[in-house]
């Protein structure tokens, strides 16, 4: 088995041992002095205890003794960050990282939070709400046994893509002071085109100073934590405002453990393939912002690689969806509430994309007004 399959299949094995912890506790059977032991270990202590007969059978071949070579997430939790990040594009924003670490170092990314209500967003620093922080993970650590592992922050538009001399001497005197072996920070921004990037760096206490920047391994699904712990702790776990995750470049390793740079692109039949069709898309914006009252129009990018325009108008907003079969169909507009579109307006396509949608919004919008 090579390392990066290794590497995922402890992070989904450890994962489900903590999910199911209480049942082996609760187990009854003729092995009473094994249940016992168990009974006698903390969470922290029996979840490490298996994972390290796991890694024990491991061949990764990850040297424990300097900063992991890779970082293991979640799908879900990387599209959590992005939420996060596209909340605050124009100033810092961040979070904490918790799961668990390899015998041989390597971070897996489990669950992620973002700000909490009383934290502190400026242009330049971000200072988590430290009470937010110590309750969620006083409950992680108590209630699933996972670990304080890391953290992230957002550099907004900066283009710092990695830890600035700030961050360096933050993380190293907090690892020292903590006696952390592992940590990972990670570093996101929000580019020109409103899609966030988070780069992975990760440290090691025996040269903290030396930093490596790792690819991602992405796990394409939703972390199993994930829908437990937003449920039970549903009281006081702030989420991101914004909807959808959008990516820019992403730095990843691959099966075969070669690394690249990944950039989302189109699907082959997607409308937006066609170069000549971005123009149009930019004329529709132009439109969009132009429509009666000046508007704020955003594009993003979803998770199925489809446009969406989040439009700003007034007191509204609309989220348009330029779906897979546009424009051979109507783009889906959607409105917050209080504002009525007239669902009886038809798509015409004739071949021109820019004309068929003005005339499709002007149908839908022209018995309506806005409120500034």
């Amino acid at each position: 088995m090579d390392k990066i399959s290794s590497v995922i299949l402890f992070a989904v094995i450890g994962a489900l041992v903590v999910m199911f912890w209480p049942l082996l506790v609760l187990y009854k059977g003729t092995k009473k002095h094994k249940s016992k032991q168990v009974k006698n270990m903390s969470r922290n202590d029996y979840f490490t205890n298996q994972s390290n007969q796991m890694n024990q059978r491991s061949s990764s071949g990850i040297d424990e003794s300097r900063p992991a070579t890779i970082a293991v997430i979640y799908r879900s939790e990387m599209d959590y960050i992005s939420r996060c990040i596209h909340d605050y594009p124009n100033i810092e924003t961040g979070g904490q990282l918790f799961g668990f670490v390899t015998e041989y170092g390597a971070p897996v990314v489990c669950y992620a939070i973002g700000p909490g209500p009383r934290a502190n967003h400026q242009p330049a620093q971000f200072n988590q709400d430290t009470e937010y922080l110590q309750n969620t993970y006083n409950e992680l650590n108590r209630r699933y046994g996972l670990r304080y592992i890391g953290e992230w922050h957002s550099h907004h538009q900066l283009g710092l893509a990695k830890p600035s001399g700030g961050d360096t001497q933050t993380v190293v005197y907090g690892i020292k002071r903590r006696n952390f072996r592992h940590f990972l920070l990670c570093i996101g921004n929000c580019d020109s085109n409103q899609h966030s990037t988070l780069n992975a760096f990760t440290f090691h206490l025996d040269d903290p100073f030396n930093y490596f920047h790792a690819p991602w391994k992405i796990i394409e699904m939703e972390s199993p934590y994930r829908p437990i712990i937003d449920r039970d702790l549903s009281d006081w776990l702030c989420h991101p405002r914004t909807q959808r995750a959008s990516y820019g470049s992403i730095y990843i390793i691959t099966d075969s453990g070669t690394t690249s740079r990944i950039t989302p692109k189109y699907t082959d039949e997607y409308w937006l393939n066609d170069k000549a069709n971005n123009v149009i898309l930019k004329r529709i914006i132009d439109f969009l912002t132009n429509y009666e009252n000046e508007s704020t129009v955003k594009p993003m990018l979803d998770g199925q690689k489809y446009v969406h325009l989040m439009v700003q108008r007034g007191n509204h907003q609309e989220r348009i969806v330029f779906g897979n079969q546009f424009p051979n169909e109507a783009p889906k507009i959607e409105v917050t509430e209080g504002v009525y579109v007239n669902d009886t307006a038809v798509w015409q396509y004739d071949g021109n994309i820019f004309d068929s949608f003005v005339r499709y919004y002007d149908d839908l919008f022209k018995k309506e007004t806005y409120d500034s």
